[in-house]
């Protein structure tokens, strides 16, 4: 009786890139065990969820993963909010939860201001976290307004010493359907196009003149004078901004990835430097 291989991988986005890919191409099946270590991001842990969740058959031989890959699989399948403890410095906030025709969404309101006491108490200036909270309001918004799918999305964030990083990610109609619906944008040819498009202050399936944009402008503001990883995947392609001051006229990669319904915003970024 021959052992099952049994393959060690990084919880990078190149490998869950790769994984993907492997996935869609019917490559991954009878390759063996896939055991995921810890790589010090949940961005590429969120988007192995969601990818796992959308093609449960061709990731049956993922044996071990990070604790909040699990986090995040009961988030999606079990609506289970964590996170929000004195002590907790990581988590995820199932959407479902949240209700934008409610006065009050308290679940809500109490997990956000922990994941901002996190991040402020893990180095991040104090001007730093009200903006990246604002940005974060702002992209869950996002989720209820224009994925077509909002009971699907989730909010994660991890706070450690050096880095705060949070994700909104929901397995939706993507950016390219949602932009397409206004005349403005019916003319983009694919998903990377679709991307830089939302990304500018404004743009959605909404007339400009509504103001009813992804949110994705306040981030850009939020890390104006701090270095910023930003990362946004919907469909089959994947944008990148880093550096200081990241932007869209600054470093930025657009390339072509497998498919993965939704829209996935990965933000990682590091304490103001002295």
């Amino acid at each position: 009786m021959s052992l099952r291989t049994t393959h060690t991988l990084p919880a990078t986005f190149d490998v869950v890139d790769d994984l993907l890919w492997q996935a869609r191409e019917g490559r991954l099946e009878g390759r063996g065990q896939l055991v995921i270590e810890r790589s010090g991001q949940i961005g590429p842990l969120v988007e192995l969820a969601f990818a796992a969740t959308a093609l449960p058959e061709a990731y049956t031989g993922l044996a071990k993963a990070p604790p909040f890959f699990t986090q995040v699989c009961e988030s999606i399948s079990q609506s289970r909010v964590s996170g929000a403890g004195a002590r907790d410095v990581s988590g995820v906030f199932p959407l479902v939860h949240y209700d934008p025709e409610a006065d009050a969404n308290v679940l809500w309101d109490q997990w956000a201001s922990h994941v901002e006491n996190a991040a402020g108490a893990n180095g991040l200036a104090r001007g730093l976290v009200a903006g990246l909270m604002g940005a974060l309001g702002e992209l869950q918004e996002n989720v209820m307004q224009h994925s077509g799918r909002p009971q699907s999305g989730v909010v994660a964030y991890a706070a450690g010493k050096g880095a705060f990083e949070f994700v909104v990610a929901d397995a939706g109609i993507g950016v390219l359907a949602s932009l397409r619906q206004n005349p403005e944008f019916a003319g983009l040819v694919d998903a990377g196009e679709a991307l830089r498009a939302a990304a500018s202050d404004g743009a959605s399936r909404y007339a400009r003149s509504t103001g009813r944009g992804f949110g994705i402008g306040r981030l850009f503001r939020s890390l104006a004078h701090d270095a910023g990883d930003l990362r946004f995947r919907s469909g089959d392609h994947v944008m990148r901004l880093s550096g200081d001051a990241p932007s869209l006229t600054g470093q930025v990669e657009i390339s072509q990835k497998a498919g993965l319904g939704g829209f996935i915003i990965t933000v990682r970024c590091a304490p103001r430097r002295s």
